[in-house]
């Protein structure tokens, strides 16, 4: 990665230029630096997605963070077709130790930095980047991603970034319609490629996913939905005109059955090809990851399986989904300055701190001249050094915040806390 593609979040430790030796910063003034890495239906295959979702656990998280002692918080956000690590980091080093730990082929892990990382965030949770563009379940998963940080770090940088990737979704579209979810998007392709009106369909799963796909299919075929533990409400049921039936009757329901919808997590590729029917054509959907269905049901010649895969490639690419929307990347924009404020604050601190050291240095070396003085002259004296100090550092600490990111900034914060350091005294 060239020094130009760098975050403008949290400067990176780069050699000095030519002839000048930078001081070394000391340890309270780590500049910390933003990293993002995905792997998702636009960078891989189904196959590897599903591997690595199952890889990339929890657990195997926290073992990581454990042990990438430079990583100061991490986050993981898992779609159903996505798998992201969000990353603030000591240093560039730390974030290639992560790309050697992770599963998965290298290049297809797709590294983001600073404030590239935020606006893809914030379009993510906008839904802008999802298989149905503009739903909004995406951003119910990226609050579930921001409550399971892992962090080290005093100030929790990420939950921050999450919540206002995921409110400033809310702001945009305060209410998503069923229109807008990956449900729709599988209804849409049901019809169209089961070739016949008022299909029988069946759907696997009575959760969000699963009544949205009843809705979208309500008025336009005979369904049926399948459950495991919670039924349908009578209402529900008489506003779609669907019927509810238990999740044993499946093997009964597919002999009669013009397609199946997999809205539910029930199992490692829970249905298989002895559980299907021979004597007619079905249309299997599965929108689960990982996947509900196992694909060699493909290899029966009146089954037709339609996956997360298949749907991606029925939708536009990244790059041309929605646009860009202005507000949305304001908001990522206004996040991205207050990121880089809040990562840029221990240089400041430590500015300050080491004002702070000079300042009573110089009232101890002061002492024996300023004879017996009484306690509210003695707070007079703390007072006007402290005021004099805070006043002297003002316009320091505004250009050290406005200092441009990167190298060049990097080197004159270092030089500023260097002006700070007491010369050695002679014997």
């Amino acid at each position: 990665m060239s020094a130009t593609s760098l975050p403008r979040i949290g400067p990176v430790e780069e050699p000095s230029a030519e002839g000048a030796s930078a001081p070394s910063s000391p340890p309270g003034a780590t500049a910390f630096q933003l990293f993002g890495l995905e792997f998702s239906l636009d960078t891989s295959s189904l196959d590897a997605l599903e591997r690595v979702a199952r890889s990339v656990t929890r657990q195997r998280l926290r073992g990581w963070f454990d042990l990438l002692r430079g990583t100061e918080e991490v986050a993981l956000l898992t779609t159903c077709h996505r798998v992201e690590l969000v990353l603030l980091l000591r240093s560039a080093e730390e974030f290639q130790r992560w790309r050697e730990v992770l599963p998965g082929p290298a290049d297809s892990w797709r590294p983001r930095v600073g404030r590239a990382l935020v606006h893809h965030l914030f379009r993510v949770a906008a839904g802008r980047e999802s298989l149905a563009r503009g739903e909004g379940e995406v951003r119910r998963q990226v609050r579930a991603a921001a409550r399971r940080v892992e962090s080290r770090h005093p100030r929790r940088v990420l939950r921050e970034l999450f919540a206002r990737a995921s409110n400033a979704a809310d702001e945009l579209s305060p209410s998503v319609p069923t229109s807008r979810s990956i449900a729709a998007v599988a209804s849409e392709q049901l019809l169209r490629r089961v070739g016949c009106p008022s299909p029988r369909v069946l759907v696997i799963g009575s959760g969000t996913v699963g009544r949205q796909v009843t809705e979208s299919l309500a008025s336009r075929a005979r369904v049926t939905v399948l459950f495991h533990r919670n039924p349908p409400d009578d209402g529900f049921l008489r506003t779609t005109g669907a019927r509810a039936e238990r999740l044993e009757r499946l093997s009964e329901e597919l002999a009669h059955a013009d397609a199946a919808v997999t809205a539910a997590k029930f199992g490692d590729r829970g249905l298989r090809a002895a559980d299907l029917p021979r004597g007619h054509p079905l249309l299997l959907i599965d929108l689960g990851m990982p996947r509900n269905i196992d694909p060699d049901v493909r290899e029966l010649p009146n089954v037709r399986l339609v996956d997360l895969e298949a749907l991606h490639r029925h939708e536009p690419p990244p790059e041309a989904r929605d646009g860009t929307d202005p507000r949305l990347e304001r908001l990522a924009e206004d996040c991205s300055e207050r990121l880089e404020r809040l990562l840029l604050e221990p240089w400041i601190g430590e500015l300050r701190r080491a004002a702070e050291e000079l300042r009573r240095s110089e009232l101890t070396r002061a002492r024996p001249f300023l004879g017996t003085l009484d306690r509210n002259q003695e707070l007079a004296v703390e007072r006007l050094t402290q005021h004099l100090v805070a006043q002297l550092l003002l316009t320091p600490t505004e250009r050290l915040r406005a200092a441009p990111p990167g190298p060049e900034g990097d080197l004159l914060r270092r030089w500023a806390l260097e002006l700070l350091r007491p010369l050695p005294r002679g014997p």
